[in-house]
């Protein structure tokens, strides 16, 4: 193992040791702010609340590139430790995402802030496991509004070294059926309804995921029944039956569009709230700088079959890729893992493709007399 990958090991370990389940990540926070002061000057350390920013010097010539990852986790299923074997590091947030973020921290301190190819910001935020109203990249667009007019927002979520283009949508609503309660043992004077929500519930069993081709990649839809409610004694009929159905969709979507599609499909005399809807983020394989990325060191391209803060991005214009170390079918894991030589490859890209321009063709160049 070279001194480059032993050092992203040891700084992921450390990010894994310091807990930092969402809404807890003042602990990571800091252990961050402090690795990133050693760049200042000539760049700046911003905080606002468990968010980090590190900023780098501005120059008009040159495109602004973002670099952004979430602190937090998802709740410890006895993972909380870091350990290493067999070319795999264990831990909770091995994957999704710390050891992005150790690969972020690295870049910091390797970074030419100066004569680097673009205006580099970092970014460290808050709450991104959470519902996005909690969000901290969410809460930083309006405090810096700069963020919003980057060229190129790299988020490294979990996706094995290939780049994950856009992301999909994500609706929850809760469809709930209604019914007369009664005694169990004279069910005819009432209506259960959970039994009235059976062909509804069947319907949703049999749906099977809806393929859409964007931009070059295919995402896959999904309708997900993910909670259900009902009953309020075991000697009554239940009156009330509540399901949450998430919906994931593609970016050919609006959020409209979803809510009315999702809603078409609710039997007649069922209630229907939306909980929550977050968009999702536009494929931009055709931006120069993400051609550049894709082209320039042979990366795989995928559809982000997930939600991510690329849809934040996207929201306000800015080109926005999933580009990381991380496995995706490892994120949320009791036995979650990252393999130690995709922190090297990711580093190695990011810190080639932050640093250096393409190199432009001898025929390009013109007489140099």
């Amino acid at each position: 193992m070279g001194t480059t990958e032993q050092d992203l090991v040891t700084l992921t370990s450390r990010l894994i040791d310091v807990p930092s389940v969402s809404g807890a990540e003042g602990a990571l926070a800091e252990l961050v702010a402090h690795e990133l002061r050693a760049q200042c000057p000539p760049c700046d350390l911003l905080r606002l609340g468990h968010n980090v920013i590190l900023r780098g010097p501005h120059r008009p010539d040159r495109p602004a590139i973002v670099l952004a990852g979430h602190l937090d986790t998802v709740p410890p299923a006895g993972n909380e430790k870091s350990r290493l074997r067999e070319g795999l590091l264990y831990g909770l947030g091995s994957s999704d995402m710390k050891s992005g973020l150790a690969v972020m921290l690295r870049l910091a301190r390797d970074v030419d802030w100066l004569r680097a190819r673009a205006n580099l910001t970092f970014v460290f935020y808050e709450c991104e496991e959470v519902s996005l109203d909690r969000n901290g990249l969410k809460r930083l667009f309006p405090e810096f509004p700069w963020l919003a007019a980057t060229d190129l927002a790299v988020l490294l979520e979990p996706t094995d070294n290939a780049v994950e283009l856009g992301c999909l949508g994500t609706l929850n609503a809760r469809i709930t059926a209604r019914g007369k309660a009664a005694h169990s043992a004279r069910p005819w004077l009432g209506e259960n309804a959970i039994y009235k929500a059976v062909p509804f519930l069947a319907r949703f069993a049999s749906l099977q995921p809806r393929e859409v081709a964007v931009g070059g990649v295919t995402f896959r839809e999904t309708f997900q029944v993910t909670t259900a409610e009902g009953g309020r004694a075991r000697n009554v009929v239940p009156d009330q039956f509540a399901l949450n159905v998430n919906y994931r969709f593609a970016p050919t979507r609006t959020p409209a569009e979803a809510v009315a599609e999702l809603k078409a499909m609710v039997p007649p005399g069922f209630e229907f709230d939306v909980v929550d809807v977050a968009p999702p983020g536009v494929v931009r394989a055709d931006h120069p700088l993400v051609e550049d990325l894709l082209t320039r060191f042979g990366l795989e391209r995928r559809a982000k079959q997930a939600w991510t803060d690329v849809a934040q991005f996207a929201e306000r214009g800015v080109a926005a890729v999933n580009f990381g170390p991380g496995v995706p079918a490892q994120a949320h894991q009791a036995e979650e893992h990252v393999p130690v030589t995709n922190l090297l490859r990711v580093y190695d890209v990011l810190k080639g493709f932050v640093t250096t321009a393409p190199s432009v063709r001898a025929s390009e160049r013109g007489s140099a007399g």
